[in-house]
C-alpha cells in the first residue's frame, strides 16, 4: 500500500495482513443488510471521504 502526501510517499507492505475475511464479510453486510464488517455510517464516511479526495486530486503529466 503506498500513502501519500504533500510531503512524502510511504510504502506498507501489508501482505498477509489485509484481505479476503474483511471483503466477504463486507459484501455479506450489503446482501444481508447487516454491519459486521463495518457499520452504515462508517461506509457513507468513507465514500465521502474517497469523493472528496477524488475532486482535490490535481493530474500530475
Amino acid at each position: 500500500m503506498y500513502l501519500a502526501n504533500n510531503q512524502e510517499e510511504t510504502y506498507y507492505n501489508v501482505e498477509g495482513q489485509v484481505g479476503y475475511p474483511f471483503f466477504g464479510q463486507l459484501i455479506l453486510d450489503c446482501l444481508n443488510r447487516t454491519e459486521n464488517a463495518m457499520t452504515q455510517e462508517h461506509a457513507f464516511k468513507a465514500a465521502e471521504l474517497c469523493v472528496r479526495a477524488q475532486m482535490q486530486a490535481v493530474k500530475i503529466a
